[in-house]
C-alpha cells in the first residue's frame, strides 16, 4: 500500500509538503486525476486547485478541478482525505472559485463514510509564493521600481507556507476529520504590508493608488479561530523573501 498521495505537488504548498514527505506519490493532474482510478492509499492530501489567481477566468474548469476531479479521485478511496479549500468561502461575497471550494465542502461532509479533513488557509505567503501576488509584487516594486495599482485598505491574515505545511502533517498525524482554519489570527491591512516591506528593503515601493481592486476583499478577512499557532510571524516572512529575492 501507498503511504502518502499528493495532488498538485508542482504548487506552492505542495512543493514544500512533498519536501517534508520525499516518499509521497505525486499525482500529475492531467495523467492521474479524473479516470476513475481506486488509490490504495494511507492518506491523500488533494492540493490541486484552478481558479486562485487572477488569470484564472474559466468557470468550466474550476468545477472540474476543484469539484469534479476531487470527487472522481476519492471514488473508492479509503484512506484519511485532507481536503484544501479556501478562506474566501467565508467572505460575505463569494466568487465562482469560492463556490466551488464551498460545494466541494458540502459534498465532503455529505460523504460520511469518508476520512476526510477540511483545510481552510488564509493568504499563504513565504518564498516561492506566486510573482503575482501582493507580497511579492510589492517586493519587485521596492527593489525594482515596478508600478503597480495599489489598495490600501483590504485586509488578509498572512500565514507563512512552512507553517501551513507544518499544520498538514500535525492533522496527517492525529488523522483528523472536520474543518480547520490556517491563520495567524491577525489583519494586516495592504498599507501596513506596504510599510513592512518598505523597511525590510530601505526602498519605497512604486504604487498607483486605487480603491476596490477585488470586489470581494473584506476589512474581516482573518482568522478568528486558528487552528494552530502558527510560528512565523509575517516580518519574519518577508525578511526571508527580501532576502531569497536577492
Amino acid at each position: 500500500m501507498i503511504k502518502t498521495l499528493i495532488t498538485g505537488g508542482h504548487g506552492f504548498i505542495g512543493k514544500y509538503l512533498v519536501e517534508k514527505l520525499p516518499h509521497s506519490v505525486h499525482l500529475e493532474h492531467e495523467e492521474d486525476l479524473g479516470h476513475g482510478r481506486s488509490w490504495n492509499a494511507e492518506q491523500l492530501f488533494f492540493l490541486s486547485t484552478y481558479g486562485n489567481m487572477a488569470h484564472h477566468t474559466v468557470t468550466s474548469m474550476m468545477v472540474q478541478a476543484n469539484v469534479i476531479d476531487l470527487l472522481t479521485t476519492v471514488n473508492g478511496f479509503k484512506g484519511w482525505l485532507c481536503y484544501m479549500s479556501s478562506s474566501s468561502v467565508t467572505l460575505p461575497v463569494q466568487t465562482p472559485y469560492s463556490r466551488t471550494k464551498r460545494a466541494a465542502e458540502e459534498i465532503l461532509q455529505a460523504l460520511p463514510e469518508l476520512k476526510s479533513c477540511i483545510v481552510r488557509p488564509y493568504s499563504v505567503t513565504g518564498v516561492g509564493e506566486q510573482k503575482e501576488h501582493l507580497i511579492p509584487t510589492l517586493i519587485r516594486s521596492c527593489m525594482e521600481g515596478e508600478e503597480m495599482p495599489f489598495d490600501p485598505y483590504p485586509v488578509h491574515d498572512f500565514i507563512d507556507v512552512e507553517d501551513v505545511v507544518d499544520g498538514l502533517l500535525w492533522l496527517s498525524e492525529r488523522q483528523v476529520k472536520g474543518i480547520y482554519e490556517f491563520g495567524s489570527g491577525i489583519g494586516y491591512t495592504n498599507e501596513a504590508v506596504k510599510q513592512l516591506i518598505e523597511e525590510a528593503t530601505g526602498k519605497k515601493a512604486n504604487v498607483k493608488e486605487t480603491k476596490a481592486l477585488r470586489p470581494y476583499d473584506s476589512p474581516n478577512w482573518y482568522c478568528r479561530n486558528p487552528s494552530f499557532k502558527p510560528k512565523k510571524s509575517l516580518v519574519t516572512s518577508i525578511q526571508e523573501m527580501v532576502e531569497a529575492y536577492h
